[in-house]
């Protein structure tokens, strides 16, 4: 696989943590400041959005720019995620082609040289890992309904009915597919791969990896979700992450991840739409 031109020297395992940790306080100012603007003058999908697009696009820039392959950092789906930007690739690479003679190809064309190169769906990867997130849900789901039952009636919420909300499924795409999907390419998928370099995992506990990278990975994730509201259970996504990053692991893509991630997402708030607050 060749490397686009111009392209930047292959990154150093320390320079590489190093751009990954910035690119990651970038990332928590963001949050930080976007949920006080909210909070002072709404605005929150914009906001929002915002920050999704900063965990896609700027991962994709900082690996691009070093002429590495977004794949190798598990940001694919077994080629489902990347059909529509390998279509656009190829129309670059053959327009490339054609005007060989005109001069360099544009700046775009060299950042998707390698993005989607011969991506193809792969069926049997990709039902694995739904069929894995679908199962550690089954086996996850009841103990954590339970334990949120607890801890709802600490904090002094009133009786549980069962109730479905009229926007479940909207809820659960938009968690799978605004919230979990870009969380997991830039927390699983970029910085943790970056920190792998530096800091490689050696120790597993039942399939779940333990080490400094996803100790610090998982930790400014659980971050991201604490500041601008400093509740203590917004802390509480510091150990679903290590379950997201054994999902990304085991199959080299975030599929699983995004979907255990995002299901997870929507239980919360099924949960939490049975409880008659006082």
């Amino acid at each position: 696989m060749s490397t686009p031109s111009r392209a930047l020297p292959h990154l150093d395992a320390r320079s590489g943590a190093r751009e990954a940790l910035i690119a990651a306080a970038v990332l928590l100012v963001l949050l930080g400041a976007g949920k006080h603007l909210v909070r002072a003058v709404g605005a929150g999908e914009i906001i929002f959005t915002v920050i999704a697009g900063f965990q896609i696009y700027v991962p994709l820039w900082l690996i691009q720019r070093r002429g590495e392959a977004p794949e190798s950092y598990a940001l694919h789906a077994h080629g489902l995620l990347l059909g529509p930007v390998a279509a656009l690739r190829r129309r670059l690479v053959h327009a490339r082609r054609r005007r060989r003679s005109r001069g360099r190809p544009t700046r775009l064309a060299r950042l998707l040289s390698l993005y989607g190169r011969g991506a193809k769906l792969r069926g049997g990867p990709l039902v694995r890992d739904l069929g894995l997130a679908l199962g550690i849900a089954l086996l996850v789901f009841p103990p954590f309904a339970i334990g949120h039952h607890y801890w709802q009636q600490a904090f002094g919420a009133g009786a549980f009915a069962f109730r479905v909300p009229d926007d479940l499924v909207a809820t659960l795409l938009k968690n799978v597919f605004l919230v979990a999907l870009p969380e997991e390419m830039f927390y699983r998928g970029f910085l943790e791969h970056r920190l792998e370099r530096l800091w490689p995992t050696r120790v597993h506990v039942w399939l779940i990896p333990i080490s400094r990278t996803v100790i610090l990975a998982s930790a400014l994730f659980a971050l991201g979700h604490f500041l601008g509201e400093y509740h203590p259970a917004r802390l509480g996504p510091f150990f679903p992450a290590f379950v997201f990053s054994a999902l990304t692991r085991r199959s080299g893509s975030i599929t699983g991840a995004v979907v255990f991630h995002g299901a997870s997402n929507a239980f919360s708030a099924l949960l939490l739409a049975g409880y008659l607050h006082r």
